[in-house]
């Protein structure tokens, strides 16, 4: 395993309060989802309330490590206004970027998931980084 400087702490403050909101279900919501991560058990529900194609807010319910509750939390803050497609888009480019080590660079109010960065070097870690966005794939296919 590559070793973390100290400024590259794979559980980073920032990471650790957005994992730490805790879960937060939707009423009224129009889909949801549960996705499982088999390797490592983690599972993750998420709600989803939209306007036509647009995402007006997600809720989910987290049984998982603190980088899926994190990521699930950036999406929730994040994704208001959003297609599903976009999403993939950003799953896309984050899979990819973390797959090769690379910076994460991602568009506009997205650039927050460079917080993930130290997960680029721990490969068995990328899906929990994921997870929601794999989950949100599945909804995908509704529309």
């Amino acid at each position: 395993m590559t070793e973390l400087m100290p400024d590259e702490d794979l559980y980073n403050k920032e990471l650790l309060r957005l994992a730490a909101m805790g879960d937060c279900r939707l009423e009224g919501f129009d889909h949801t989802i549960t996705h499982d991560n088999p390797l490592c058990g983690d599972r993750i529900t998420l709600d989803l309330r939209m306007d036509q194609k647009l995402i007006q807010t997600i809720g989910y319910k987290a049984r998982s490590c603190a980088l899926c509750k994190a990521s699930t939390q950036l999406i929730k803050e994040l994704s208001s206004g959003h297609d599903l497609i976009e999403l993939q888009d950003i799953h896309n480019h984050l899979k990819l970027q973390l797959k090769e080590n690379l910076p994460i660079s991602l568009p506009n109010k997205w650039e927050s998931f460079h917080i993930f960065q130290p997960v680029a070097a721990i490969k068995n870690r990328h899906s929990c980084v994921l997870l929601p966005f794999q989950a949100l794939a599945k909804i995908e296919t509704i529309y």
